[in-house]
């Protein structure tokens, strides 16, 4: 990912821009010119926290209204942003603009010198400013085809607005063997080379399962970057994919929707992502079974109608609940529970009757960038967070600071660059043993650093 990108001021500005542009031909595409001038507020009266998906910063490490993450891991959860992103990276390169590798940052307390903790490349000539109250921003660039741009992004919010239908047939249940491996990961699509390190490490777990020549799964939870446009998956996601081309006898892949898949529409994640070969399994659809004697697991969409079960899933879950009397799994990106942003209760009503049923041993989900366990929570016995797969989030917190009531765990380990600290990445293992799930939580640097037995 390139720098001036993930600068808040520095993708606002480029969309000022592209607003000005419009401006003398409003009739050009005035749905996007009003949609730009929506987006502007709302990014200027919302929080921090709203904006990156993150909670904002103490108070004593950071003056003024902005938090320096938004100047260097902008990830807005607004659509428009996210498809100006898109536009302005696909700008950079299809019309040859020079980047060069970022050195990795002075990572003080913790060394891992090979990896950038942030963005790997940037716009060459177009050098950081620092501010007296530390912000970074970066000096003037000057789009030579501000039309270019706009009609990038105007394609884009008309595809949104005429989104890939939803395929209403589940994937056929699929059997899995009473000892079975499924490797989970969730917002892993940024194609950072700490992201890849994720993969690698994920890599060594499933060649070490082939050794023993274990049924394997792996599941991403979604979300690929900034907007799931077809070339996004080409370069950060199916790129870096553990499972090789060509193992899919050997590995399954499966992969849920999330609401940056569905940015653009939704063509990218159903038409290409899910017609990969690795992903044959999954038919095309977005929710799915796997299935052994004691458990069964469901993944969710809960990104077409995003926070929420598009019909027919809330059925289909009914279904697999009254066909036997197993334990069930959760797989979606959106969240049951939170300690510092506020769930969509659409999803846990349209899964009233599973959660009653009390068979709901855990769910784990993304759409949060942090590691967090949570305490029983609505019928569900072990709420899972794990959607620190591959975007850089802070962490404020020190380790011997109590956890929100909700949760029983957060993963606070923290690699420092300059000033910042940073979550790591990282992903889970879950290992089938019969009526017993082994369940092991590894960071980007192979540690494995919580485990648990779900029986």
């Amino acid at each position: 990912m390139i720098a001036q990108l993930l600068n808040r001021d520095f993708v606002l500005g480029q969309l000022a821009v592209v607003r000005a542009h419009l401006e003398l031909d409003p009739g050009a595409f005035p749905e996007l010119l009003a949609e730009i001038v929506r987006t502007e507020r709302s990014e200027t009266e919302c929080s921090s926290g709203q904006r990156g998906g993150v909670e904002p910063p103490p108070a004593e490490r950071r003056g003024g209204d902005l938090p320096e993450l938004d100047d260097i891991a902008f990830f807005s959860r607004s659509p428009l942003v996210s498809l100006a992103q898109s536009a302005l990276e696909r700008y950079v390169i299809d019309h040859g603009l020079p980047t060069e590798a970022l050195d990795p940052p002075d990572l003080g307390r913790r060394a891992v010198p090979d990896l950038p903790a942030v963005a790997d490349q940037s716009l060459r000539g177009v050098a950081p400013l620092s501010e007296p109250d530390g912000r970074r921003l970066f000096g003037a660039f000057e789009l030579a085809d501000v039309g270019w741009v706009a009609s990038m992004i105007a394609a884009g919010t008309r595809v949104v607005r005429g989104r890939h239908p939803f395929t209403p047939r589940p994937a056929g249940p699929r059997p899995m063997a009473n000892r079975a491996r499924v490797v989970l990961v969730g917002d892993w699509g940024s194609g950072l080379p700490r992201a890849r390190a994720v993969a690698a490490r994920m890599r060594t777990v499933l060649e070490d399962g082939m050794s023993r020549h274990l049924d394997q799964h792996v599941v991403h939870l979604g979300d690929v970057y900034y907007s799931g446009w077809d070339w996004e998956y080409d370069q950060r996601f199916l790129a870096h994919w553990p499972v090789a081309t060509g193992e899919a006898g050997q590995v399954s892949s499966w992969a849920l929707n999330g609401n940056h898949d569905m940015y653009s529409g939704g063509d990218g994640y159903f038409g290409h992502l899910l017609a990969d070969p690795r992903f044959a399994g999954q038919e095309g659809s977005s929710f799915f079974s796997l299935h052994n004697d004691d458990w069964e697991i469901l993944g969710l969409d809960t990104a077409w109608d995003e926070g929420g079960l598009a019909d027919p899933q809330p059925a289909w879950v009914g279904e697999r609940l009254a066909a036997s009397g197993r334990r069930f799994v959760l797989l979606s990106h959106h969240q049951l529970v939170s300690a510092y942003q506020r769930p969509s209760p659409a999803l846990g009503v349209a899964l009233g009757p599973m959660r009653a049923s009390g068979r709901a041993r855990v769910w784990f989900w993304g759409h949060e960038h942090r590691c967090m366990h949570f305490r029983p929570h609505g019928g569900v016995a072990a709420p899972r967070c794990i959607g620190h797969g591959g975007v850089p989030s802070p962490m404020w917190r020190d380790h011997d600071e109590p956890y929100p009531a909700a949760a029983s765990y957060e993963y606070r380990a923290q690699r420092w660059s300059g000033l910042e600290p940073w979550a790591l990445f990282g992903f889970a293992v879950l290992d089938f043993d019969g009526p017993t799930i082994r369940v092991r939580y590894i960071d980007e640097d192979g540690t494995e650093h919580a485990n648990e037995e779900l029986a």
